[in-house]
């Protein structure tokens, strides 16, 4: 009688079934959205995909601090470095939006400060003296007129006015109208006489114009001291 036993699996009279392996259930720690419950298993490529876009959203984080750019638009810390700028609330808004960092930010207002500042100094200037012209030209009834008389004053104060002076003089209406008065009144040159007497005199006038303040600092109260004094030693011209 043969061993029913035996290793021999062929010869066995009856196999014997495999039993069924229990399905084991979510892991603990596991969040829902990685398992798969009809077939009990991981889902490995949603895993993969989620830990790689946590990796990505780190990396940029820690460049992020690394770039020193703040963690919302009113936290920008910039260096004002001119009064004509300001901090301006909806510029960094737009700073924040396109990930500015609080360096390339200043570098911004730097550069306003370096290349547009100036440029707007120039247009200040430029309107200024289109005023004073304007102002010169009705003073002398008529932008010919004025043409005509700008010369003679010209070459009457380079002939007789320091060149500092002059430049100052000239670079207003009042200090305009001034030579002209003083080249009309044929009196001694600004800059000729040696003192300077108290009371109200064409030298005593020309004295104060050699003045820093006049000529230099362009004090406004100075000037209309002066101003004032040719108005009442020449009322009319």
């Amino acid at each position: 009688m043969k061993d029913n036993q035996s290793g021999n699996l062929l010869e066995q009279e009856t196999a014997q079934p495999i039993p069924a392996q229990p399905r084991e259930g979510r892991p603990a720690n596991l969040p829902a959205k990685f398992w798969d419950e009809a077939n009990g298993r991981i889902k490995i490529e949603e895993l993969i995909e989620d830990y790689n876009y946590m990796a990505s959203r780190d990396e940029n984080l820690i460049e992020t601090n690394k770039r020193n750019m703040p963690a919302s638009y009113d936290q920008y810390r910039i260096n004002i470095p001119n009064e004509l700028l300001d901090h301006d609330e909806e510029l960094f808004k737009q700073f924040y939006e396109h990930g500015f960092t609080n360096d390339q930010a200043q570098f911004v207002y730097d550069l306003a400060n370096e290349r547009v500042i100036p440029v707007l100094d120039q247009l200040t200037v430029s309107f200024e003296a289109q005023k004073q012209l304007a102002k010169l030209s009705s003073y002398f009834g008529g932008q010919e007129r004025f043409d005509e008389v700008s010369r003679q004053i010209s070459g009457w104060a380079k002939q007789n006015l320091r060149p500092e002076v002059y430049d100052a003089l000239a670079s207003t209406a009042e200090g305009v109208i001034a030579l002209y008065k003083m080249m009309s009144s044929n009196e001694p040159m600004l800059g000729k006489e040696p003192g300077f007497e108290g009371e109200l005199s064409e030298q005593s006038l020309r004295k104060m114009m050699e003045d820093p303040r006049y000529w230099r600092d362009k004090d406004t109260a100075y000037i209309n001291k002066i101003t004032k004094g040719f108005e009442k030693l020449y009322p009319g011209k």
